[in-house]
């Protein structure tokens, strides 16, 4: 069973800690580095958090090593790119309280509260994380792998959990689908796209936008496939809908554009009517809803198409970043 698998695996983390009790710090202490797209990270917040849950739920541990995990994890939460207050923060503040009784630590908890924005915002001390590895259910267990990071294991609970399905739901789908995404399991969600969309037409209830975000999720994935011929069926099917009209006005219609200007970019030769359609929707566009992407991809599809539009578009996107660094400021 994929569940006795992930306990294992977990208890593994026992040699990191008597590692750690003799000394070796390296796989667990903080490690900055500087990533060129996600910014500053560090390198064994994975390694750390692993062995917090270890700690947690085999209820191990002393007072010195939780202390240097919680001091280690606040210079990730106070430096990292993304803030964050993260599991790892929530699993050793738990520990830590075992030995705050005349608070002692309260300075570290304060220190954990004003580490970033968003621990600012919420930051709990007295929240509580179930110790017990037990309790978990099949689903718990594989969002447990996912924010440990161990794939192989979630590898086979997402299949054990795909066979305990008698009646997949639009919901049941779309954790399937991220699951397969986490996973690189990309192919497999081909199906699970196209049942969903087939879901949203045949239901009673549905509304041009429901309809519309199901195309889109269809033709993204095929362009993140590189399958351009598909996606471009599909855009066409888009674009002679009468309902597409319903949702111009929102952000859900610049992911049917993107992809309209990816597809031209790729297939210039025989997309031209697609981008007749797109280069059409995006004059139509507010001003204000236009966007870094949209405009990178348009300028890249007008290029491919030698549009006369190319300049006006770039200066638009001049403008665009122009604006966003007064507002960053």
């Amino acid at each position: 069973m994929g569940i006795d698998r992930l306990k294992e695996t977990i208890e593994e983390q026992h040699r990191v800690y008597e590692a750690l009790k003799e000394g070796d710090h390296s796989r667990v202490c903080y490690q900055a580095f500087r990533d060129g797209k996600w910014g500053t990270m560090d390198a064994n917040a994975v390694n750390r958090r692993r062995l917090s849950y270890y700690l947690l739920y085999w209820k191990t541990g002393d007072e010195d090593t939780i202390v240097f995990l919680f001091e280690e994890e606040l210079k990730d939460r106070e430096t990292n790119s993304f803030q964050g207050i993260g599991s790892t923060l929530r699993v050793l503040t738990q520990l830590m309280r075992r030995y705050n009784g005349e608070n002692q630590y309260g300075w570290l908890l304060e220190r954990a509260k004003n580490a970033n924005f968003d621990c600012a915002c919420g930051y709990d001390p007295e929240e509580e994380v179930d110790d017990d590895f037990e309790s978990n259910t099949l689903l718990d267990c594989i969002y447990l792998c996912q924010e440990l990071e161990y794939r192989e294991v979630m590898g086979k609970l997402v299949d054990e959990w795909k066979e305990s399905i008698t009646k997949w739901s639009a919901y049941d789908r779309s954790t399937l689908i991220r699951f397969h995404s986490y996973l690189g399991r990309e192919p497999e969600n081909e199906a699970l796209y196209q049942e969903q969309l087939a879901e949203t037409i045949s239901a009673d209830s549905k509304g041009a936008r429901e309809v519309v975000a199901g195309y889109a999720d269809l033709i993204q994935y095929y362009v993140r496939q590189d399958n351009y011929e598909k996606a471009y069926h599909y855009c066409k099917t888009v674009t002679e809908m009468a309902e597409l009209e319903q949702v111009k006005r929102i952000r859900l219609f610049g992911s049917i554009l993107e992809a309209c200007f990816e597809i031209t970019a790729h297939m210039a030769r025989t997309a031209g009517d697609l981008w007749v359609w797109a280069r059409a929707g995006m004059q139509e566009m507010l001003p204000t809803a236009r966007y870094g992407n949209l405009y990178q991809k348009g300028i890249a599809a007008a290029k491919a198409m030698n549009d006369p539009c190319v300049p006006e578009w770039e200066q638009e996107y001049a403008d665009w970043l122009e604006r966003i660094k007064c507002v960053r400021r």
